[in-house]
This record gives C-alpha cells, sequence and structure tokens, in this order.
C-alpha cells in the first residue's frame, strides 16, 4: 500500500480524494495539506483525514511514503525538490514545471535520490485512449495524419483563484485542460516539432484558447479550451486507413477507408485513479510507470514554445 499525503485541498485535490480515498486497495491517503484551513476544515473532517497547513508536516511523517502536489504551478519545482531530499515520491499535477529548465532540475533531484515521480496527465489512463494507442501501435489507422483534442467547461469560470492568474498559466485553459492533450498526443506520435498559439478575451481573461501542433513525425494537431462553456470533451484522431472518435469513457466510433463503420466498447475507468494506482505500481516494482522523465520534460517544452508564440504570433520551434 502506498500511503500518500495531499498537498492542495482545491477543486483538483478533491477530485483526488474522490478518486481513491478508501476505493484502492494500492493508495491509501494519509493526511491532507491546505494553506487554507478554516476554509477546508470540515471537508477534511468528513473524510477522516488529518489536516495540517505546513508541507514539512508531510514530508516529517514517517507514515507518508509519497505527496501529491495539487498546487500552484510556480511551486512544483521547489516541492519536488525538497521532497526528494525528505525521500518522498512525488507526484505532482500537470504542468510539471513552468519553464524546462526547472522540469530538468526535478527531474535531476529525483534521480538523485531514487524516488519516482508521477504526473497527473490522466488521459493515457483513460479507456478509449488507450484503445486508441493500441490501434495506433497496431498500424490500424495507417498513416496518422492529424489530432484533435478539446476539453472544455466552465468549473472555474469567474472563479477567483491562482488558476487565473497569467504567471502561473500563461495560456489560460492550454496549460489546465490543453496540456492533457500535448501528453496524449506526445504518446501516440513523439516529440512536437513546433507550434501555434493563440488566446481571446471574450466573458474574461484568456477564456478561449488554442493551439496548433506539428510533430517530428510530421503529423499535425489541434489542441482548444474555452472555461466558460458547459462541458464538452472531444478527441479524434484521423489516419489515412481510417478515423476514430471518443464518444465517451466507455465507447469509441470507428470508420474505415473500406466503408465499414463500428461502434467499439472499452471499459470505462476512472483515469484519476488508474493513474494514482499505476504510480503505485511503479514504486513496488509491479510495473513500469507510463510517463518518462524525458516525457514530464519534453511536456514543459511545448508549453515554453506555446508561450513563445503567445507572444510572437508567430509559429515557434519546440527546443
Amino acid at each position: 500500500m502506498l500511503n500518500t499525503a495531499i498537498i492542495g485541498l482545491g477543486w483538483w485535490g478533491r477530485m483526488h480524494i474522490d478518486a481513491v480515498h478508501n476505493k484502492s486497495d494500492k493508495v491509501k491517503i494519509r493526511r491532507v495539506v491546505d494553506l487554507d484551513i478554516d476554509g477546508v476544515r470540515d471537508y477534511a473532517a468528513e473524510q477522516g483525514l488529518e489536516l495540517t497547513a505546513n508541507f514539512q508536516d508531510a514530508l516529517d511523517d514517517p507514515e507518508v511514503d509519497a505527496v501529491v502536489l495539487v498546487t500552484p504551478h510556480s511551486l512544483h519545482t521547489e516541492q519536488i525538490i525538497a521532497a526528494a531530499a525528505a525521500g518522498k515520491h512525488v507526484f505532482s499535477e500537470k504542468p510539471f514545471a513552468l519553464n524546462p529548465a526547472d522540469a530538468r532540475r526535478s527531474v535531476a533531484a529525483a534521480k538523485e535520490a531514487g524516488i519516482q515521480l508521477g504526473l497527473g496527465h490522466n488521459q493515457r489512463y483513460g479507456a478509449p485512449q488507450s484503445e486508441i494507442k493500441r490501434m495506433i501501435e497496431a498500424g490500424e489507422f495507417g498513416t496518422i495524419m492529424h489530432l484533435e483534442g478539446n476539453t472544455s467547461h466552465d468549473t472555474l469560470s469567474g472563479f477567483v483563484s491562482w488558476r487565473h492568474d497569467p504567471n502561473e498559466a500563461p495560456g489560460g485553459g492550454l496549460y489546465h485542460m490543453g496540456s492533457h492533450y500535448i501528453d496524449l498526443f506526445c504518446s501516440y506520435l513523439g516529440p512536437v516539432k513546433e507550434v501555434y498559439a493563440q488566446t481571446v478575451d471574450r466573458i474574461q481573461p484568456l477564456d478561449s484558447a488554442t493551439a496548433l501542433l506539428t510533430f517530428e513525425s510530421g503529423a499535425t494537431a489541434y489542441i482548444g479550451n474555452i472555461m466558460v462553456t458547459p462541458i464538452s470533451r472531444m478527441l479524434n484522431v484521423f489516419g489515412s486507413d481510417a478515423w476514430a472518435k471518443v464518444l465517451n469513457p466507455g465507447e469509441l466510433e470507428i470508420s474505415r477507408t473500406d466503408g465499414t463503420t463500428e461502434i467499439r466498447k472499452v471499459e470505462a475507468v476512472n483515469p484519476v485513479k488508474a493513474n494514482m494506482e499505476g504510480f503505485a505500481d511503479a514504486i513496488a516494482g509491479r510495473a513500469e510507470y507510463k510517463f518518462t522523465p524525458e516525457q514530464m520534460i519534453h511536456d514543459v517544452e511545448v508549453l515554453t514554445a506555446i508561450d513563445r508564440s503567445l507572444i510572437s504570433g508567430k509559429r515557434e520551434s519546440v527546443s
């Protein structure tokens, strides 16, 4: 059993708790940490979790094996380095860092300490997404031409939070939601070569954001996010022999050039729980983790190129 501490009890920190607390035989939440103790005290009590305001409390707790960082993006690097120094495994929400240099610092600290890094790009564990990866590797799409991904919702609309701070998320929803597709699409096709991005302020700052990606393979992709609309999810894969659309967490629609179509059912999973259990399996030596340190760094390199494109208004290379 992997004993964890959740650091940050905002919207997504509670999603972690909802996904695994008393629901997993691989991951146990031992304690929670949040600066706003008065604001989260009742919730922590309802969950039966010990609550403190100091990150160091989790690092000093011998019963805690790993910390789960659901904290502002700018804090990730120093928190990862501190946790590594304390011998704690670290699962970080995305983005992993705000620049490639910090991402490399975190990877180096983890390697030196011999701890496992985890990353909250949960889409890799989704059932339809996993089936698409299997289909790509089996050659069922032929040559992959283009990918499309958009997760939009108004959960954070009008909400005063660090998530609306342009220093924490220069690309708005491309950081919060679009980054999931950066990681997922790189897991499908490999590294991104260049990007073009834009944001628009319609109702609130950075409420609409899109990016076009070109991969080293020559394939292209679109990613997008709208922060002021009802929830909508879209994932499409277009190949020379077939295309696939994710209809819901348990179904894909597939169409082939031979004229055949199919609704393929897959067993839906909770991807947040699956990612945390994959992290636990890697620590226990039961299985390799789906994310490599190099991929974690590349995700940040792509976001940094998106930042440059937002400033220049031009296509930017991914270094």
